[in-house]
C-alpha cells in the first residue's frame, strides 16, 4: 500500500456544519493514519468525527498527494464546499474541544494494522459540533490506499 497525504486550511464552519469531508472513489478502500487539526484564529472550536449520514456532493475538492512520488496517483479527495451539504452523521467517532487560541490543536492517530477505514464510495465527515461558529482549521490527512 502507498502511503497519501493532503493538507488544506478549511472555511470556518458554522455551528452544525461540516468542515469537512474525505471520500473514496469506486476502486480503492482509504485507510486513515492520521488526522491533525489547528486553528486558524483564537476561536474556540469544537471538532467531530463521524461518518455520513447523507450522500454529499462536493464542488470544492483536494486531491490527495503521495509521499512516494513513484507510487500512483491516489483517489481519495478532502472537500470543502458541497452543493449537498453532509447532515449530522447519526454516530461521532472522536471529539475534541480546542481554546479559543491561534494554533490550538490535537493530532488523532490509528496504529499501522488498525487503521480507520473508509469504505469505496463513502465519506468520512470532520464536523463543527460545537454552538457556535468554529475556527477555519489547518486541516492535514495522512492514509494508505
Amino acid at each position: 500500500m502507498a502511503r497519501y497525504a493532503v493538507s488544506v486550511v478549511t472555511p470556518a464552519a458554522a455551528s452544525g456544519a461540516a468542515y469537512a469531508t474525505l471520500h473514496t472513489g469506486a476502486s480503492e478502500r482509504c485507510r486513515i493514519q492520521e488526522i491533525h487539526c489547528y486553528t486558524t484564529a483564537a476561536t474556540a472550536s469544537r471538532i467531530a468525527l463521524g461518518r455520513k449520514n447523507n450522500t454529499p456532493v462536493a464542488t470544492t475538492s483536494v486531491l490527495g498527494q503521495a509521499e512516494d512520488p513513484a507510487d500512483a496517483a491516489a483517489t481519495v479527495n478532502l472537500d470543502s464546499a458541497w452543493s449537498t451539504a453532509p447532515t449530522t452523521p447519526a454516530q461521532f467517532l472522536r471529539r475534541a474541544s480546542l481554546v479559543a487560541s491561534i494554533g490550538a490543536g490535537f493530532v488523532w492517530t490509528w496504529p499501522i494494522g488498525k487503521e480507520l477505514v473508509i469504505p469505496l464510495s463513502d465519506w468520512l465527515v470532520i464536523w463543527n459540533d460545537g454552538a457556535a461558529a468554529g475556527s477555519a482549521l489547518a486541516l492535514t490527512v495522512v492514509w494508505e490506499e
